[in-house]
């Protein structure tokens, strides 16, 4: 003969639904693509909270806070709340508190992300720095060897102007001593003439 599990009694699930009930509805209108709903709903939440802030008002506005995708989430803030509700479990329904422990690990990975993109943007900030700083002495290297180059070039310049010199002073010198004196005549008979 087959033994069969005990079932719970029918009217738990729906206890814990009503339970959850107003938590969730929060949640979904925050998850609303409508900023004016979204908007809407955490006003409520949030003025609940501030006028009576009973267990099942924190948890809701501390639900409301972790909530991502909406201006108003603040998980690091709603996680405080929710830890705070967690230290006096016997307030809470066992719902509440699987919600609440629910919504801390949740929060938890989400921030854990949260911080691990900012220290990857960080990195990318720096290593974006670093790549400018290289790009700008590669741009001061290319700019100084412009310059070298054309200081090369005019000492070419100038070395090929002296090597001419050179040349010709070597040519007069090694010229005859009589075209030497003929040069020398040619040049002073204008002025002799004068």
């Amino acid at each position: 003969m087959l033994r069969q599990e005990p079932q719970p009694p029918a009217n738990v699930i729906p206890a814990a639904e009503d339970t959850l009930s107003p938590y969730l509805d929060t949640m979904q209108g925050l998850a609303s693509s409508d900023p004016a709903r979204q908007a809407d709903v955490f006003y409520e939440v949030e003025r609940e909270y501030t006028r009576a802030p009973t267990t099942t008002n924190t948890l809701r506005y501390a639900a409301a806070l972790v909530t991502p995708d909406h201006p108003a989430a603040k998980p690091a803030e709603g996680k405080k709340l929710l830890e705070t509700l967690l230290a006096t479990p016997e307030r809470m329904t066992p719902a509440e508190r699987t919600l609440a422990l629910v919504l801390i690990h949740e929060t938890n990975a989400r921030l854990k992300l949260e911080a691990e993109n900012r220290r990857l943007l960080a990195t990318l900030d720096d290593r974006g720095r670093s790549q400018a700083n290289s790009d700008k002495r590669v741009q001061a290297q290319i700019e100084e060897n412009a310059r070298l180059r054309r200081a090369l070039a005019e000492t070419q310049q100038k070395l090929e102007a002296i090597k001419e010199i050179e040349k010709d002073l070597s040519e007069r010198s090694t010229s005859p001593p009589g075209n030497r004196d003929l040069a020398n005549s040619e040049t002073q008979s204008p002025s002799t003439s004068r």
